[in-house]
């Protein structure tokens, strides 16, 4: 990363931590390596992670995703403390990817996880936080796509099929692969109306009227729902002013595999990919031995920079404040430690063309400091000597 884009990619870290830090959650840093079993354990990777050995034998990975760490954390380290916790975090993620997809293997998560907390309240804070967030980066388009994975699941179960079927069926809903899905619907075998009612779902979408739509699908086939949150949560969003931003989508299925519940991707245009997501995780900290509802999302960084790129933002490489050169280097010194006090941001220079300097580095200001300590001022704001 050169400067300008270090600079704005470091300003969208500072906003969005700090509008993480206004609803209460606190930074917490997880270790880059970890050992793999350990992160299997939390409940399916969703991902390839990259792996490697160390001097003892074991097989480690880099960190594909901070929610399993952060998971194994609260079980382990905070197992005496009742919480609830709020977590934020920004750190870089690592993930396998075939080499002609042309994919980043490493990319910087910003996130959040909420444990301890359960209920229609709790989903809110997530989407209410989400969309949040996403304004702090500076996108102007965006929208946070939400449904629940126990629809799915129940679909699935009452579609009484082999153990390979589900798998399929998941494998094509996180993939959104829609002829996968018709295909695998029209299957022989599929208890009635099961086989239609999977092959509607991931058409299902709009505001609390998909909801209500899709309810009244499953209830037809006498499919537990449990739909009936979800439209809380809803209400709730309406309420809370947020819903311009949000959809409800049933074809969004995270390719975790630990997501009990609400489930969250966030898109905008011009993009392929999404910006990140999250959902409910609620028997995951149950692989390490302790039990708590917990819920989160994540979004990368480079993405979201793509998307305000394609909405019209830029990168601009922001130049110190003021330039301060001289014949004695000890006047200099002291000059630009006393501007800085001030708060501004200012380079020493050598050069007897301070000018110069100052102009061919778009520095609007530039002074000569001399051995009493008297500053002049070269160039002012206007660029005019």
């Amino acid at each position: 990363m050169l400067p300008g884009e270090a600079l704005w990619r470091e300003s969208i870290k500072e906003r969005v931590q700090d509008c993480f830090a206004s609803w209460g959650y606190m930074p917490i840093e997880t270790p880059t390596l970890e050992v793999l079993d350990v992160l299997q354990a939390g409940g399916g990777l969703g991902q390839t992670p990259l792996s490697l050995f160390d001097s003892d034998g074991r097989l480690l990975a880099l960190r594909p995703d901070v929610t399993l760490p952060i998971a194994r954390m609260v079980a382990s380290r905070l197992s005496d403390e009742e919480g609830p916790f709020r977590f934020r975090y920004v750190e870089p993620v690592f993930r396998e990817e075939e080499s002609l997809r042309a994919q980043a293997r490493e990319f910087t998560q910003l996130g959040i996880e909420s444990i301890g907390l359960s209920g229609v309240y709790a989903d809110v804070e997530v989407i209410a936080l989400f969309v949040e967030a996403l304004r702090a980066t500076g996108l102007k388009e965006f929208t946070v796509a939400i449904c629940t994975v126990g629809v799915l699941r129940a679909l699935i179960e009452g579609a009484n099929m082999d153990k390979d079927w589900n798998e399929a069926v998941l494998s094509a809903f996180h993939s959104s692969n829609l002829v996968e899905i018709d295909h695998l619907s029209a299957r022989e075998g599929i208890t009635s109306g099961f086989g239609s009612a999977l092959a509607r779902l991931p058409r299902i979408r709009g505001g609390r009227q998909a909801i209500v739509e899709c309810k009244e699908m499953v209830e037809s086939i006498g499919c537990p729902d449990g739909l009936d949150s979800l439209i809380k949560t809803w209400d709730l969003l309406e309420a809370v002013g947020v819903t311009d931003s949000v959809v409800v989508d049933f074809s969004v299925m995270s390719s975790f595999d630990y997501y009990t519940g609400l489930v969250i991707e966030a898109y905008a245009p011009g993009l392929g990919v999404s910006l990140g997501g999250g959902g409910r995780y609620d028997r995951m900290l149950e692989a390490y031995g302790r039990t708590a509802s917990a819920a989160g999302f994540a979004f990368g960084l480079e993405r979201v920079m793509a998307a305000l790129a394609e909405q019209g933002s830029k990168v601009r490489a922001i130049a110190p404040d003021a330039l301060v050169g001289g014949p004695d280097m000890r006047a200099v010194f002291i000059a630009a430690a006393n501007m800085r006090k001030n708060g501004l941001r200012v380079c020493i220079s050598a050069t007897s063309d301070l000018v110069g300097e100052a102009r061919r580095r778009g520095i609007g200001y530039a002074y000569e400091a001399d051995p009493s300590g008297a500053v002049t001022e070269l160039i002012g704001e206007e660029g005019r000597s």
